[in-house]
């Protein structure tokens, strides 16, 4: 295990269930920005690479909602990762940088949510 696995491992296994969700969008911004940079690159297996990480990690996020206690707002965000893993094909088929930029923002968006929650409690 190279020393930034293990860091991230030990990150992940100390954080609070909080930092976790903050740490997979960290995880998913970071591999989408990087299928960016594919794209222009024309590398083709790394960007499908990063966009299943991506996938992964939104699926994850998606599968850790808890609809009894989080309503409506667990409801809101099952829509918004459904969306984001009903364009990531597209972006894929058409390497569109604008929709991945789009996905990128909104992904952002709600890490920051979940920062502001962070700082309140």
């Amino acid at each position: 295990m190279s020393p930034i696995d293990a860091y991230m491992k030990n990150s992940v296994e100390t954080a609070t269930p909080l930092q976790q969700v903050i740490l997979l969008y960290d995880r998913a911004i970071i591999a989408l920005k990087a299928a960016k940079d594919d794209i222009r690159h024309k590398d083709i297996q790394s960007k499908v690479s990063n966009l299943t990480r991506a996938s992964d990690i939104i699926r994850a996020l998606d599968s850790s909602l808890d609809f009894e206690k989080g309503g409506e707002i667990a409801h809101n965000l099952h829509l918004l990762y459904d969306f984001v893993l009903s364009q990531l094909p597209l972006v894929h088929a058409r390497n569109d940088e604008k929709l991945l930029e789009d996905l990128v923002d909104i992904l952002q968006n709600l890490k920051e949510g979940w920062e502001g929650i962070g700082s309140k409690i």
